[in-house]
C-alpha cells in the first residue's frame, strides 16, 4: 500500500511506532506475526529494525495499511487514522489518499477479517470518513 506522498518510509522507520504493543495490546499483533518482551516491559515485533520493517512488501495488511485502520461504531465501518501516528493529522490531503489508495483494499481485508476489526475509540482513533455498514 503506497501512501508515501503523506509519509515516507524513512519517517516511519525513525517511528517504529506499529511495532511495539503494552502487554493489554497484543490482541492487535497480526496473526502469525511473533513478538519479544523488551527490558521495559513493552513487545516488539520480530521483524523491527532500525531500518523499518524487515517484511518489507510482504508486511500483513494491518501493518501496511498502519496508521489507518477498520474500526466499527454501531453497525457503521469507518476509515480511521491511529492517533498514536504523530506524523499525520485529520487533513482533507490525508482523507484524500486514504479515501483513494487505502480504504478500498482495507475495507475489502476487513470484511474477510471480521475478528480483527475493533471498535472504534475516539482518544485512540481519529475518525475519517463511513466505509460500510456492518
Amino acid at each position: 500500500m503506497d501512501f508515501s506522498s503523506i509519509l515516507t518510509r524513512e519517517t516511519c522507520a525513525k517511528c517504529r511506532n506499529c511495532c511495539v504493543f503494552k502487554k493489554e495490546s497484543l490482541i492487535y499483533v497480526p496473526e502469525g506475526i511473533g513478538v519479544k518482551e523488551q527490558s521495559d516491559g513493552m513487545f516488539v515485533c520480530e521483524h523491527c529494525r532500525d531500518s523499518g520493517c524487515a517484511l518489507g512488501k510482504n508486511k500483513p495488511m494491518e501493518c501496511a495499511a498502519w496508521p489507518f485502520s477498520i474500526a466499527k461504531r454501531g453497525n457503521e465501518l469507518l476509515l480511521v487514522l491511529e492517533r498514536s501516528c504523530k506524523e499525520l493529522k485529520n487533513t482533507e490531503t490525508v482523507k484524500k489518499v486514504a479515501q483513494e489508495t487505502i480504504a478500498p483494499p482495507l475495507l475489502e481485508y476487513s470484511k474477510r477479517h471480521l475478528n480483527a476489526i475493533r471498535a472504534y475509540n475516539e482518544l485512540l482513533q481519529a475518525e475519517l470518513f463511513q466505509v460500510g455498514i456492518l
